[in-house]
């Protein structure tokens, strides 16, 4: 800004010069001879002719200055131009700092607040420079200028970061970040403090300096770094190549080396514009990429949390299970040494009466005899079970289909039971059917065996046959007590046996196999009646295809 502006005019035929008025930053603004943003002086001869002016200029901080003569609608129309640009320039300027401070506040991302201290100190600059200011304001020129060079001193060390953190710096050459972070804060400190104290060139002079020097280093760096195939290298030449080209020119105009015509004298605001809206793009893309990789991290994060857990609940499941397996080896054990126990102490028992007494009579010998068999038919059960139980296990074990005379299978299964305890009554179209015989026999010995062992002595226990559609039911029914309602979920699990059952022989395995040999056959076994006030009745469906 120029300091004192003062033009005198000679008056041809007259002597001496006359004053056409003073302006300038030492001149309140309101007194000002044209309110516009540098000093304008109107001169309006009063008749035609060649007229010699005098110009006196002082400044302490214009680089290069211009006189300009116009007409009067000429420089009205120039006035209208400029205020339009200027409003489109710093229009854009305050958009773009009220994205990038709602953008800062939604993401606290840290290149973008450096971004709006690099905006601010940018516009603060230039508009200070122009005096639209002080043109608004009027503020004078003792402020004006230190808050001008206090703007140019702070904007070399925020310029800096911003240039070291989108070119990335720090990663491949940290100490040379450090370098010239730390280098760059301090020069602008000292400038700072320079141009508070009144020093206004030796603040700002080394920061210019500096400046020229720093294109220069940013410029190699980024060109010694794109060889090496580093990345950001590839965005930093562009955008701040325009915004260094831009400052080039116009200092090189500055100097005199240049013309000044509208190129010049705009490319450097063009240049910063440009420079700023491909650093906002930079910024809002690189932490949109962060984002997403954020995303991606946590998504992966989630599929492996989730692939734990996953093993964790087979884990658990495999635990639970080996536990269960060790429960019902130890169940099995109990079992096998209790039920296998008893049996053999009577065969043994028997056997040692037949053996001591040889003579003794018939009747004797037949009681130990019975007793001998009923032991062994006991222990074949058993054993029955047992293989039937492990055969159930087997995955791909597949029945073995045959044609069964159900009746006939039935009635020999009478006979291992006292005369006249099982009763049956078969209905018409149940006596063959195409079944796993062997396994069929198991199932409905192990109903026969239940019944026989919960229904009260001299009871009869009922066995129906009877055809529904393509299906096959079959009725074991025996007069008992209720069975508890929380017994009843129980009843075909293994090894568990009720409390009615607890000090009765059976190694809790009957129900249980009635329940997977009539899976196994693609049938089904439900507690129809649960006892008390009716019989227990329990239904075996079969198909008959």
């Amino acid at each position: 800004m120029l300091d004192d502006v003062r033009i005198y005019v000679q008056v041809p035929g007259a002597s001496g010069w006359k004053p056409l008025g003073a302006s300038g930053e030492e001149v309140p603004r309101h007194q000002w001879p044209v309110d516009f943003r540098s000093p304008a002086m109107q001169f309006d001869p009063a008749q035609a002719g060649d007229y010699t002016v005098l110009v006196r200029l002082t400044t302490r901080n214009a680089l290069k200055t211009r006189i300009d003569v116009w007409q009067r609608l000429a420089f009205d129309n120039h006035t209208r131009r400029e205020g339009l640009f200027f409003g489109l320039y710093f229009g854009f300027y305050l958009l773009l700092i009220c994205l990038h401070g709602l953008f800062w506040r939604a993401t606290r991302a840290p290149m973008s607040g450096l971004l709006l201290a690099y905006i601010g100190t940018c516009v603060l600059n230039e508009v200070l420079s122009l005096g639209l200011v002080q043109q608004i304001t009027g503020l004078p020129a003792a402020w004006s200028d230190r808050l001008l060079g206090v703007g140019i001193a702070s904007a070399l060390p925020i310029a800096v970061r911003m240039s070291c953190g989108q070119l990335k710096l720090a990663q491949r050459l940290p100490r040379t970040a450090r370098v010239l972070t730390h280098a760059s804060t301090a020069l602008g400190a000292l400038c700072v403090l320079a141009v508070l104290l009144g020093r206004y060139s030796m603040g700002v002079v080394p920061v210019q300096v500096a400046s020229l020097l720093l294109i220069a280093v940013f410029t190699s760096l980024a060109l010694w770094l794109l060889r090496r195939g580093h990345r950001p290298a590839r965005f930093f030449l562009p955008a701040f190549g325009i915004f260094y080209a831009s400052v080039l020119i116009a200092f090189v105009r500055n100097l005199g080396w240049l013309p000044v015509n509208a190129f010049t004298e705009n490319i450097s605001a063009l240049g910063t514009m440009v420079h700023m809206v491909l650093l906002s793009l930079w910024i809002v893309g690189s932490h949109e990429r962060q984002r997403r990789a954020r995303e991606r991290q946590q998504m992966q994060l989630e599929a492996e949390l989730a692939q734990r857990q996953r093993r964790e609940s087979e884990l658990l499941q495999s635990l639970e299970l080996e536990r269960r397996v060790r429960q019902e080896q130890r169940d099995f054990v109990a079992m096998v040494s209790h039920e296998f126990r008893t049996p053999l102490a009577i065969i043994t028992t028997s056997a040692q009466q037949l053996g001591r007494n040889l003579q003794a009579p018939p009747k004797k010998t037949l009681a130990r005899s019975h007793n001998i068999r009923t032991a062994a038919q006991r222990l074949l059960a058993l054993v029955d079970d047992c293989l039937a139980d492990d055969r159930m296990a087997e995955p791909h074990g597949a029945p073995q289909l045959s044609p069964c005379d159900l009746h006939a299978l039935i009635d020999k299964l009478r006979q291992d039971f006292t005369p006249g305890r099982i009763a049956c009554a078969h209905g018409e179209g149940t006596r063959h059917l195409a079944t796993d015989a062997a396994l069929l026999r198991i199932a409905l010995r192990n109903l026969l065996a239940n019944a026989d062992r919960h229904a009260p002595e001299g009871a009869v226990v009922q066995v129906r046959t009877r055809r529904n559609g393509e299906r096959l039911r079959i009725e074991v029914s025996h007069p008992a007590s209720a069975i508890p309602p929380d017994e009843q979920a129980r009843l075909f699990e293994r090894y568990w046996r009720g409390q009615g059952a607890q000090h009765r022989p059976g190694a809790g395995l009957g129900l249980y196999l009635v329940r997977r040999i009539a899976e196994k056959l693609g049938g089904s076994v439900a507690l129809a009646a649960a006892g008390g006030t009716e019989p227990v009745c329990f239904t075996l469906e079969l198909s008959l295809l």
